[in-house]
C-alpha cells in the first residue's frame, strides 16, 4: 500500500489546530446582535459558555439568523431541529418519520418553535474560511475538538 494522503490534504489538516485557536480567540457575539461578520466560514453556537453546535456557510449573517428565526424550516434551522428531535424522543414522541412529517406533527412543531427561540438566545463565534474543502474539514474537526456531537450528527437527511 502506498501513501494516499496528498500534499494539498496534508496542508489543510496541518492548518486545523491553528484555525481552532483563531476561532477560540474570536469575539463571542449574541445571536440578536451579530455586528459585522465575514461572508464565508465556520460558526459555533454557545450556550452557557459551552460550545454546542458547529456549522459552515457561504453567507454567514443570513445562515446564523436562519437558525433562530421563527419562520425557518427544518432545512434552514437544522440545529434547532436537532434540539427538538432530541427533546421529542425524550418525551416519547416518535421521531421515526421524515423531517417534513415531523415538522408537520403539531407536538413536534411546538418543540421546534421552542428550540428556535432557544437558539435565538445563544452566542456565536465565527471564523473566516473561504475554501469550501477547508470549511468542511474544519467543521468536522471543530465539532470533535469542541465536543458538540450532541447536536452535530453529520448524517444525511
Amino acid at each position: 500500500m502506498g501513501n494516499y494522503m496528498n500534499e494539498e490534504f496534508s496542508s489543510l489538516v496541518r492548518q486545523l489546530p491553528e484555525s481552532l485557536e483563531r476561532l477560540s480567540k474570536s469575539p463571542l457575539r449574541p445571536w440578536n446582535n451579530l455586528g459585522s461578520l465575514p461572508l464565508k466560514g465556520v460558526y459555533v453556537f454557545y450556550e452557557g459558555g459551552k460550545p454546542i453546535y458547529v456549522g459552515r456557510t457561504d453567507n454567514m449573517k443570513r445562515r446564523l439568523q436562519q437558525h433562530g428565526r421563527p419562520s425557518s424550516t427544518h432545512n434552514s434551522a437544522p440545529f434547532a431541529f436537532n434540539i427538538a428531535k432530541r427533546e421529542a424522543a425524550g418525551k416519547g414522541i416518535s421521531t421515526n418519520m421524515t423531517r417534513s412529517e415531523l415538522e408537520n406533527d403539531p407536538r413536534f412543531d411546538a418543540l421546534f418553535r421552542r428550540a428556535k427561540q432557544r437558539v435565538s438566545k445563544m452566542n456565536v463565534r465565527v471564523i473566516d474560511i473561504d475554501n469550501p474543502i477547508m470549511q468542511s474539514l474544519f467543521e468536522v474537526y471543530a465539532s470533535i475538538a469542541l465536543e458538540t456531537r450532541e447536536y452535530n450528527y453529520f448524517d444525511t437527511h
